[in-house]
């Protein structure tokens, strides 16, 4: 009883993804670039009764980002080495409310390398619809990633991450 108790009130909601994406931010000395994914998979668990997300976990796969530049696309391909490691994943089952904003602490799985990583989120909510907008950066060279180079300069060792995830029962 008390299982099917805990279980009623946790909702379960999906990502929408024709309305969600993930953009990066990246910059070489010569010239800064972006790249965006809308093809992003996600779930989240919504306890309704304490009105909190209880656990989310998102995955998008590193060839889904399109730079609108097919060679760098590529050549980002085998820098992330796409075949060992197709997918970035992130999952939470920790969150905090902090003032207008959602504290989501979890793990980022990325390159083959799993850190720790807390997203600032801010959530806009209905009754049938939430979605979840942020930043977060990322060190390429954290996850073991030896950083490309154009012109015997390599890029800068920051990936800005922009998302609007929208979640629906």
């Amino acid at each position: 009883l008390c299982i099917q108790t805990s279980f009623a009130q946790s909702e379960k909601w999906s990502l929408n993804t024709d309305q969600s994406e993930i953009s990066y931010s990246a910059s070489h000395v010569l010239h800064p670039w972006q790249g965006i994914n809308k093809k992003v998979k996600g779930v989240l668990l919504f306890d309704s009764e304490k009105n909190e997300i209880k656990e989310l976990a998102v995955l998008t796969f590193v060839r889904d980002f399109d730079s609108k530049n097919t060679g760098r696309d590529a050549h980002a391909l085998e820098v992330l080495e796409a075949l060992s490691f197709p997918e970035v994943r992130f999952y939470s089952n920790l969150t905090e409310i902090k003032n207008d904003s959602i504290l989501i602490h979890g793990k980022l799985d990325f390159h083959g390398v799993t850190k720790n990583y807390t997203l600032i989120a801010k959530p806009h909510k209905s009754s049938n619809k939430m979605t979840l907008s942020g930043t977060f950066d990322v060190v390429p060279t954290d996850f073991d990633i030896e950083l490309p180079s154009f012109m015997m300069v390599k890029m800068e060792d920051l990936l800005e991450f922009t998302f609007d995830l929208e979640f629906v029962k």
